[in-house]
């Protein structure tokens, strides 16, 4: 029988209760759920992202945290009083992400669900306006309270429509290696050539740090998580680049973002990921399509910081301007 998604929230809520009180030492003040319409007041500085990947499930889980809300938790989580945001403090996000989706996730397979672990990614910026504006078929919201504020965790999840991969002994062998990245980057390019009818210059690619990284101010990516690998595809861009982007496809004169056009952050990266998948699962991978998750914001930075990971970012140019695109991933023992 399979299992119903009316049950996948509550595993996710104890084990959120249980981080906060156990590792952070705070007492949460009260827990009420959400609806669409209530998230115009979520506003975070940092975030920690996760992909729910199963045989009949597609979605992201995110954590999001105001900086007054987040300082408090890490400074009971590490005993110490921290007044601002360092990018090790900002790790701290992932952490209790994974914290949460771990513990949930053994709930939730031993209910039948068989969702895979997947690695965390840190989301921080001068703000982060996160919206469910591709609608997903469920989306949930649970909104927990502390003295100094409320977190979130957001869940978008859509129920598979294509049928599951059957695995092989091989599955997953062929690695998430520079021949993989290349199909997207080249998924990107006839992506924008032929929707955009731009042309694009692909920089040279860097390994992301404290010193190399970049801001935006809207994107989106997919969770990747086969046999070998698990990890994530983003593509990011500030706003003038993107607005060029959606005039073109839509025929407007935009000028300046808003709901009408966001969405098109996640279908560009949706079209891109599917045009490489294709191809990758040719070759020999198990890459079912994923939820693309919309980023939007001011200043955003994309950190993955997490111990065996690697981040390649590839700076692109098009008569509109730069754009990015982003592969995070870890191999998997």
């Amino acid at each position: 029988m399979q299992p119903k998604l009316a049950e996948f929230l509550t595993p996710f809520i104890t084990a959120t209760e249980q981080t906060i009180s156990d590792l952070c030492k705070v007492s949460l003040t009260s827990t009420n759920l959400l609806i669409p319409s209530a998230l115009g007041h979520v506003r975070a500085t940092v975030a920690g992202v996760i992909a729910i990947n199963s045989p009949n499930l597609k979605g992201t889980m995110s954590v999001l945290f105001p900086e007054k809300v987040f300082l408090r938790l890490m400074n009971g989580m590490l005993g110490e009083t921290m007044t601002e945001l360092t990018p090790g403090l900002e790790d701290g996000a992932t952490e209790i992400t994974n914290i949460i989706f771990g513990n949930a996730k053994t709930r939730l397979n031993e209910m039948g669900f068989s969702i895979h672990m997947a690695l965390p990614n840190l989301l921080t910026g001068k703000s982060l306006d996160r919206m469910g504006t591709h609608q997903p078929e469920n989306f949930m919201g649970v909104e927990f309270e502390i003295e100094e504020g409320s977190f979130w965790i957001l869940f978008e999840i859509n129920e598979r429509s294509e049928e599951p991969l059957n695995p092989t002994p091989e599955a997953g062998k062929a690695g998430w290696n520079a021949e993989a990245l290349l199909e997207f980057v080249k998924a990107v390019r006839k992506t924008m050539e032929v929707q955009f009818g731009t042309p694009i210059e692909v920089g040279a690619p860097f390994k992301k740090s404290e010193t190399q990284s970049f801001t935006f101010d809207v994107g989106s990516m997919i969770g990747v998580n086969e046999a070998g690998f698990s990890g994530f595809f983003g593509m990011y861009y500030q706003s003038s680049t993107f607005l060029g982007l959606m005039n073109v496809l839509l025929g407007t004169e935009f000028k300046e973002l808003n709901e009408e056009i966001h969405d098109g952050a996640s279908e560009i990266t949706n079209i891109c990921f599917g045009v490489a998948k294709q191809v990758l699962n040719e070759q020999g991978h198990q890459i079912q399509m994923a939820l693309p998750y919309l980023i939007r914001g001011s200043e955003i930075k994309s950190a993955s910081r997490s111990q065996g990971r690697n981040t390649i970012a590839i700076p692109l140019h098009t008569r509109f301007g730069r754009f990015w695109i982003e592969f995070g991933y870890h191999e998997n023992p």
